[in-house]
């Protein structure tokens, strides 16, 4: 049976096979003694490359030791502006209003910086790139106690500093409004020098408590999270005084377009000073997969805002699918045209050595041909049948430009010279999340049996699925970029097999006038026939058990259909 995949708008269906299935003013100003320094846990550079070598990359910018000299990207990055993104300890409300910096001294070597614009976001999404990042307002370049005297020379327009020379060497303050909730902070950044690097000893982020002993409920305007499925949602909360206790009388859900998704609000009904707690609510997004609002109104002691509204926002993705497919050893491959990697510690043949540590290029850096073939062999003596590709990192797209194609293709012959193999277009192509993959899934368009990278971001594992391949010996991947330079960075391909196909097969796939699945298989007279569906490739439901084959062809609609799902699975048997 083959997968067919079908698409409308956002929704996506597979079928998949049923007999294995996985389916400018210098101040002097003291801080107030009640600012405390937020814990920076997690940083990358957006589009990078980040600094990798040792004593220099980027995370000792956020290690706390003044010391460390770091780049945020690779020495030799041409790519502006560039974006440093940092996330916050969860579990705490940061009221964020300083940010400092120990030397961009960048602009001693490479330049003065032209642009350095601070954002912060509110977000709890894993992914820092798909986090919001909003301006901050009020910005100003301050010395504060402990900083460097003189300040630098800058320029502010808005929430961008514009530095006027390159001689600054030190620490100076960034201060803004304060914003609560913060979860983590973006700075822009990009010189004037030939190289796009920016060197920094140490990135600092500062909250302050709310002025005044009262009461004070610190709580994020919007919580946003991602689930998998039902839970518990939490909305971190906290007592910005430092003397009294907050007293919250109340939560409950007053608004939002999806409120019968979330149930059951559960609060802490006092916070001592400065104590952090949560507001729970439990979420039900019923195999519906998609973004859930609801607005909590919170009653308190607080007496400059008594009753606060928030927004929660939560969306529920998919689960990653479980495999229960088989890995194929992958024995032999080239690159055709060529030349392919054969540097000590980077040869090609490590991208399917099953260590996914090591880091390959397909061909040698200086390449320009394209496209290129990569040609990957089975081992002998089994049949394969062949039903997904697993690849680990596309990173040719961080330093090279998008991939705009890779098209995949396999064989059956068993001829010893690969280039001699005849390799036929896989079907029904589609990219797909398993258990084990990087989340987020690429952002990708498919045509036919290529896939186009439409960003440069995508860093990890994706799996790519497709009508199963009985009998296949070997696989080709077809391959370009955009940039100038045309090798392709891959930690490693896999390769997977499930069982035997059925002997039957969908042949079309679409949706009727009353926007309805419909399914059209290869089918035998007479012979009864069971359908299921699945949202997750776990979990089966069975739609029908008595459907009688009719001769040649059998169709069937899907009346129960729930438009608006975002992604649902069938398969079907013989009784």
């Amino acid at each position: 049976m083959k997968l067919r995949p079908l698409v409308r708008g956002s929704m996506r269906f597979v079928f998949w096979p049923t007999c294995n299935f996985f389916i400018l003013v210098a101040l002097w100003v003291v801080p107030s003694l009640s600012a405390d320094q937020i814990d920076i846990v997690n940083g990358t550079v957006v589009p990078g490359p980040g600094r990798t070598a040792v004593g220099s990359e980027f995370e000792l910018a956020f290690d706390g030791d003044i010391n460390t000299r770091t780049f945020t990207t690779n020495s030799g990055t041409t790519t502006a502006p560039q974006r440093s993104l940092l996330a916050f300890e969860e579990g705490t409300i940061h009221n964020l209003s300083r940010i400092r910096i120990n030397d961009i001294s960048g602009n001693d070597n490479n330049g003065r910086m032209q642009q350095i614009t601070v954002r912060v976001t509110t977000d709890l999404d894993a992914d820092l790139n798909a986090r919001n990042y909003f301006a901050v307002t009020n910005l100003s370049v301050e010395m504060l106690e402990g900083d460097d005297d003189p300040l630098p020379n800058v320029s502010i327009n808005d929430n961008t500093i514009e530095h006027l020379d390159a001689t600054h060497d030190g620490f100076y303050s960034i201060v803004f409004d304060s914003v609560p909730g913060v979860t983590g902070i973006e700075l822009e950044w990009a010189n004037e020098g030939g190289f796009k690097h920016w060197t920094i000893r140490e990135i600092e982020a500062y909250a302050t408590s709310a002025a005044g002993n009262d009461p004070n409920l610190l709580v994020a305007e919007t919580t946003a999270v991602k689930v998998n499925g039902p839970g518990t949602v939490s909305v971190p909360i906290r007592n910005g005084s430092q003397e009294q206790d907050l007293d919250i009388s109340a939560v409950e859900i007053t608004g939002g377009a999806q409120t019968d998704a979330f149930s059951s609000v559960q609060f802490p009904a006092t916070l001592a000073p400065r104590e952090n707690g949560f507001i729970d609510l439990a979420f039900d997004n019923g195999n519906d997969f998609a973004d859930f609002e609801a607005i909590l109104t919170i009653s308190s002691n607080d007496p400059d805002d008594p009753e606060r509204e928030v927004t929660v926002i939560v969306t529920a993705e998919p689960p990653p699918i479980q495999p229960t497919d088989t890995l194929i050893n992958i024995v032999n491959g080239i690159v055709d045209p060529g030349p392919g990697r054969t540097a000590a510690g980077s040869e090609f043949e490590l991208a399917f050595d099953g260590d996914i540590t090591t880091r390959t290029f397909t061909t040698n850096s200086g390449t320009t041909t394209a496209p290129q073939r990569s040609l990957l062999a089975f081992e002998e003596g089994t049949s394969h049948n062949l039903t997904r590709i697993r690849i680990n990192d596309v990173a040719g797209n961080d330093t090279n430009g998008r991939m705009q194609q890779i098209t995949v293709r396999v064989t059956t012959d068993s001829d010893p010279v690969l280039t001699e193999r005849t390799y036929s277009d896989i079907i029904n192509l589609f990219v797909i999340l398993f258990e084990g993959d990087d989340e987020p899934l690429p952002n990708t368009d498919i045509t036919g049996n290529t896939i186009e990278h439409l960003d440069t971001i995508h860093d990890g594992f994706y799996s790519i699925v497709f009508n199963t391949v009985p009998g296949a010996t070997g696989i080709e991947l077809e391959w370009a970029n955009e940039g100038g330079f045309k090798h392709w960075t891959i930690r490693e391909i896999e390769a997977y097999a499930t069982g035997a196909p059925e002997n039957f097969e969908i042949i079309d796939s679409s949706f009727n006038e009353d926007g309805k699945p419909v399914i059209v298989w290869e089918s035998v007279q007479n012979i009864i026939y069971a359908i299921e569906m699945s949202y997750d490739l776990n979990e089966w439901l069975e739609i029908t058990d008595d459907l009688i084959g009719q001769a040649g062809t059998t169709p069937f609609v899907h009346e129960d259909f729930e438009d608006g799902t975002a992604r649902i699975f069938y398969r079907i048997r013989t009784q």
